[in-house]
């Protein structure tokens, strides 16, 4: 089923405010033309379950500046989380994603923080394009 998929910067440009999202790195071998093999991470499966666990939405989203090609969906997801330090909500999501050092706790996963200002550079390059 067709489904509309947001870039990072589409997102950041919406929500007005930095944003964070999950990528995946080790994506399993495609089994079939149905195959959505992105599903199959259990890492990106745990961190969905804790993630609807907490009442914290999420949705698809793809990551790409402008000027690069269409890629397939790979599992990347945006976190509805503010990054404020602030908020518990936010140390929460650190917490669970983080180890000690500040890195990504689970393997395969990175974890991002896309500024405002990048977000907003990258959504006005991507438009002029379609001009």
């Amino acid at each position: 089923m067709p489904q509309l998929i947001c870039t990072t910067d589409e997102i950041g440009y919406r929500e007005g405010r930095d944003i964070l999202f999950l990528s995946f790195r080790d994506i399993p071998e495609l089994i079939s033309l149905d195959d959505e093999p992105w599903e199959r991470i259990a890492e990106r499966q745990t961190i969905v379950r804790w993630l609807n666990g907490q009442g914290i939405s999420w949705e698809s989203c793809l990551h790409c500046s402008p000027g690069t090609l269409a890629t397939p969906y790979r599992g990347a997801i945006y976190l509805h989380v503010a990054p404020d330090e602030r908020s518990e909500r936010y140390q929460k999501l650190l917490a669970f994603l983080e180890d000690n050092t500040g890195r990504c706790r689970f393997a395969g996963v990175d974890f991002w923080l896309v500024p405002l200002e990048k977000s907003l550079k990258w959504y006005e390059q991507r438009q002029a394009q379609l001009d």
